[in-house]
């Protein structure tokens, strides 16, 4: 098959995963894009995916840019014509209005590049089963009837004593203002498709705040440290609000799928 000049021929098994993972990332590094990819088995050479990068930069399918907060590393977003070229493929993915894409992802750099850290935490440990990430969770609750109540940061299924445990997953970077989360417990506690929901924080101070305006939620939200989290993942411990006490993730999970095999837990319905 002949090219055009100029056009690029893309891999189903190099260029897509990348792309794919640029996108549904918002923000990436390239550190952490590396090693995203490696983790799929998608790249083994360090020198190798360097100028498959490069490569997609200059076709105009990614944007590098090295933001001064982040350690003078590249951070990657994917092109309007990189979406393009996923969506023409099949790939779950909603345009939005409103600010271009290039300043959403700038507004929320740290909160993107802090989430990869999570998933790949997850990854590190062998048991991550499914992440389906907040733009698949958007494109599943605009253009289907099989969506969720609220937009997660992620819906997580990790494997975990034998069985596959499911939990929403948000970031709570910063705090919103208190008002908000009167609506967030309201869209939790409709939720027919999660039986668990977790926040990571940075800090105490956004933990307390968090656990204080869900302590009434009728549903079980469970508020964790991001650092706990990323040094122990799974076996991080994680509090209920409205409890003082607290649990690793993993026996809250693995006890929620003891309760629910028993019948005495909202059921999960499949991803």
């Amino acid at each position: 098959m002949r090219y055009w000049k100029g056009s690029i021929a893309l891999s189903p098994s190099q260029d897509y995963p990348l792309l794919r993972r640029v996108l549904h990332s918002g923000s990436i590094t390239h550190s952490q894009l590396f090693e995203f990819l490696k983790l799929d088995y998608c790249v083994s050479s360090r020198n190798a995916f360097n100028n498959r990068v490069l490569r997609l930069v200059k076709h105009g399918l990614l944007i590098r840019c090295v933001p001064s907060s982040v350690n003078h590393e590249a951070v990657y977003l994917v092109s309007e014509a990189g979406a393009s070229e996923l969506v023409r493929g099949g790939e779950q993915f909603v345009h939005h209005s409103g600010p271009g894409r290039s300043d959403r992802a700038g507004s929320s750099l740290h909160h993107s590049l802090e989430l990869n850290e999570i998933h790949l935490a997850l990854k590190r440990t062998g048991s991550l089963i499914y992440w389906m990430p907040e733009t698949e969770i958007r494109s599943r609750n605009d253009l289907t009837s099989q969506g969720y109540w609220k937009y997660y940061d992620a819906v997580v299924v990790v494997r975990l004593a034998g069985h596959d445990c499911k939990f929403a997953l948000e970031y709570e970077r910063t705090p919103k203002a208190a008002r908000h989360y009167f609506d967030i417990r309201q869209r939790i506690e409709q939720e027919a498709s999660v039986a668990h929901f977790l926040y990571l924080v940075p800090n105490y101070d956004v933990l307390w705040f968090v656990a204080d305006r869900l302590s009434e939620c009728k549903r079980a939200v469970y508020v964790g440290l991001l650092r706990d989290f990323l040094q122990q993942t799974l076996m991080s411990p994680v509090r209920r609000t409205g409890s003082p006490s607290s649990l690793s993730l993993a026996s809250v999970l693995t006890q929620g799928k003891e309760a629910q095999r028993t019948g005495s837990l909202f059921p999960e319905i499949a991803v």
